[in-house]
Order: structure tokens, then C-alpha cells, then sequence
């Protein structure tokens, strides 16, 4: 009977142990660097509907004693200086977990910028500095009022200089460009904006009444689109095919322009 009772207390016990370690099975963690601002958790109850989820905070390996006994609160992170590196860890029931509301505070600033930028009657070359993993780049180039994506590339991602090359998109006359760069967070940087002045010759076309194609001066990315602005023509060369149209008020938008066109 003695055996028994060992035995039976040294299950108990195990089975206590078991619970303990399961209940604080699970580890959340952040880490970034302090910019002023605290974090907030919000805190699930645990699976027994009883306790809160959270059982312990560490900030940079050092226990801290927070308030983890409510459906909310704060990680007061202001005894760090403004730069430092931190890393919290939330210790936590298995069966829950609690989430950080607001993690982009830990967050570096990004300190991309764009050191130079350059066109000529080729290409498009610019120099970055500060890039962060997984972003990317755009150039941008003003037609017919509005800024128009005209290529997109991954970001090289290295903090030290960047180096890119691109083939010019000239329309005649003015052409203004300029850089977007989105990082993985979201964070988006522009350049400032770039005039080239192109000696190409300005697009025409004819006839301007229409009965079956439309031929360009040279070719040149275009699109046609009818009398409710409906895109039903977009390419590149020197002819439009518009036999099978019906007659009416077309616009055609090319090399900067929009022209009034006449389907009969």
C-alpha cells in the first residue's frame, strides 16, 4: 500500500510538472530598435477560459514586471536611450498566444535616399544608398498628366551603394521622370523629378477620318480609346487596324498627345 502511495504521489507530481512546463510552453519575441515609443499587447485568456495568456516579459533578457494579468497592456520600454537595440520576450500558455498591436515601432527608419539621377537620350541611370532586402524600384515618367509606371525592378537590397540602368521611354519634347522606391514594410521614397528635352520629332498620323487603319509617323506606344474612354487599342508600331470599329469619336493617346479621331 506504502509502494502504491509513492507511486501515485510521484504521478501527481510528474503530471504537475508536465503542466507547469506545457503552460509555458510558448515564446513570443521582437526585436528592433527603441525609437520613444512602448509597445501594447493584446492578451487572450488561456484555454481555460481562467487565466490570462501572457506569463512573463524580458526585455533584452531581463525579467520585467508588467501587468500581465488583464486583456491588454503596455511594455513601458522608456528606461532604453533613443537607437538601442531591443529584444522583448513574451512567455506564454501553450494553448494562446498574444499579439503585439503595433510592432512597427521597433521598426529602424529607413535611410534610403537616392544619390543621383540622371537621363540622357538612351538611358535612365541612378545611384541608391540605404535599401532594405525585398523592395523595389520604379520609374516613373508624366504622360498626359498623370505619372505612369514605365519599368519595374527588384531593389538591389544592399545598404552600401546601388547602381541601375535603364532604357530610356522619350516622348518628343519635354519628358519628366522620376524614382519610387517601396520597401517591404511599405514605406515608399520618391525622387526628386528629372527634365530631358528629346529631339525626336513630334507624332502625327492620318487620315484623320478613319475607315479602316490609322498610320502613325513612326513607331511609338499608343492607345486608342472610344468616346467613353474605354481603352480598346493598346500597343506599339505605326499602324492601328480599326476596320472592324464602328463609326464614331475615337482618341488616340501617343508620344504625349491625344488626338481626336473620326471612325466613318
Amino acid at each position: 500500500m506504502t509502494h502504491i502511495k509513492i507511486v501515485s504521489k510521484f504521478l501527481i507530481t510528474s503530471l504537475l510538472l508536465i503542466g507547469a512546463f506545457a503552460s509555458q510552453a510558448g515564446i513570443l519575441t521582437i526585436s528592433g530598435v527603441y525609437q520613444g515609443k512602448n509597445l501594447y499587447v493584446q492578451n487572450p485568456f488561456a484555454g481555460n477560459m481562467r487565466d490570462y495568456c501572457a506569463n512573463e516579459v524580458f526585455v533584452n533578457e531581463v525579467k520585467k514586471e508588467y501587468n500581465v494579468a488583464s486583456s491588454a497592456f503596455e511594455i513601458d520600454l522608456s528606461f532604453l536611450k533613443i537607437g538601442d537595440a531591443v529584444t522583448v520576450k513574451i512567455t506564454h500558455k501553450d494553448d494562446c498566444k498574444p499579439k503585439i498591436l503595433n510592432p512597427q515601432v521597433l521598426e529602424a527608419q529607413s535611410s534610403f535616399s537616392i544619390s543621383s539621377f540622371a537621363v540622357d537620350s538612351d538611358k535612365i541611370t541612378w545611384s541608391t544608398k540605404g535599401e532594405r532586402p525585398k523592395g523595389k524600384i520604379f520609374v516613373e515618367q508624366m504622360r498626359y498628366n498623370t505619372w505612369v509606371i514605365v519599368k519595374e525592378l527588384p531593389a538591389k537590397g544592399q545598404t552600401i551603394v546601388n547602381n541601375y540602368e535603364v532604357e530610356s521611354f522619350h516622348h518628343s519634347g519635354v519628358n519628366q521622370y522620376r524614382i519610387k522606391y517601396l520597401d517591404a514594410s511599405g514605406q515608399i521614397k520618391y525622387s526628386s523629378t528629372v527634365e530631358y528635352t528629346s529631339t525626336l520629332e513630334p507624332v502625327t498620323f492620318y487620315p484623320k477620318r478613319v475607315t479602316d487603319k490609322i498610320t502613325l509617323s513612326r513607331p511609338v506606344e499608343y492607345e486608342l480609346q472610344d468616346a467613353f474612354g474605354n481603352v480598346i487599342r493598346k500597343s506599339k508600331g505605326t499602324e492601328i487596324d480599326i476596320a472592324s470599329s464602328p463609326e464614331g469619336v475615337y482618341y488616340l493617346n501617343c508620344d504625349n498627345q491625344t488626338f481626336k479621331i473620326f471612325k466613318k
